[in-house]
């Protein structure tokens, strides 16, 4: 599976060496751009509790950015979906010159676009040209929290599956896509995640691991949620290409999720004969007994699920 991901990635030149290299171990397609007289993208992230819901984050050195010209002259151009970290302001011409640069190169369809908005950009300033971006974008995914900052909410007000439906539903009031047929994705660390669009009425999911307890306790197995987001959110996007189905997609990403959350950093990739294993465990077979659990067997039956 890892074969199916391509990521363009810009460094400095104090890039360790060690996560470089584990990086190009994955066999995905890494398009590497490193700016020898910058340093690399650094940030400073402070979770103020042990359920790491409530955090911090400051950048301590400047943004080394990539924009849709670095992938002009590759064949990363032609992915079938694309995941954006923007602000609000930035994601309509993001995706405005991905198409321009697609169509002019030949390639007429449309991939799937998933925005998850850069958090820092999550306030009630922005409110309004947030719901105008929405419309640019196939799948929208802030997190509870990232949801309720930009409604005024605080943590307290996103405390139950019944406010962040409430806000979700806003949002699809407003629309979510080009046609309006878009998703909303949101990521409520030890709540789940949400799923609604045009056709689906609000959907649940359990994260992947249970909570420890009702006390407000890290759940079992989880380290650091650190890139969980983006881990699920690659997940979805792939989950979605095979089967067109919302939810069944929210599982990939669910278990994606969950072997960024085992460990402080990157996952560990190794192989069982032809099997993926990522911190030694098969991910198909992880991801069928979470299906399994939760009864997620909708209308397509196993034989989507991935087997290599």
């Amino acid at each position: 599976m890892s074969q199916a991901l391509a990521w363009p990635l810009h460094i400095g030149n104090d890039f360790p060496t060690s996560i470089k290299d584990g990086l190009q171990s994955w066999e995905t397609t890494l398009l590497i751009k490193e700016s020898s007289g910058d340093l690399s993208t650094r940030g400073l992230l402070e979770y103020k509790d042990t359920t790491f819901g409530p955090k911090d984050f400051k950048y301590t050195t400047p943004v080394l950015n990539i924009d849709e010209n670095s992938i002009a002259e590759t064949h990363i151009l032609a992915s079938k979906a694309f995941h954006y970290l923007a602000t609000p302001q930035d994601i309509q011409t993001r995706v405005s010159n991905l198409l321009s640069l697609r169509q002019k190169a030949g390639i007429l369809s449309r991939p799937l676009i998933i925005w998850e908005p850069a958090p820092l950009s999550c306030n009630p300033e922005n409110l309004q040209v947030f719901l105008e971006a929405a419309h640019h974008v196939d799948i929208l995914s802030p997190n509870h929290l990232e949801l309720g900052r930009f409604f005024s909410r605080t943590c307290k007000d996103t405390s139950t599956k019944t406010d962040i439906e409430d806000l979700a539903s806003t949002i699809m009031g407003n629309g979510v896509g080009p046609d309006k047929k878009g998703i909303i994705l949101i990521r409520a660390g030890e709540q789940g995640c949400l799923i609604q669009s045009w056709d689906l009425p609000s959907t649940w999911l359990p994260p992947f691991y249970d909570s420890e307890s009702s006390s407000g306790q890290q759940a079992v197995g989880v380290v650091d949620p650190t890139g969980a987001g983006n881990a699920f959110l690659g997940g979805f996007g792939i989950g979605y290409i095979k089967t067109m189905d919302a939810v069944t997609a929210a599982c990939f990403g669910t278990v994606s999720a969950s072997m960024a959350l085992e460990q402080i950093g990157m996952p560990t990739k190794t192989h069982s004969g032809d099997m993926e294993l990522w911190n030694g465990t098969s991910v198909q077979e992880r991801l069928r007994d979470y299906m399994s659990k939760n009864a997620v067997e909708r209308s397509l039956g196993r034989d989507q699920i991935p087997q290599s």
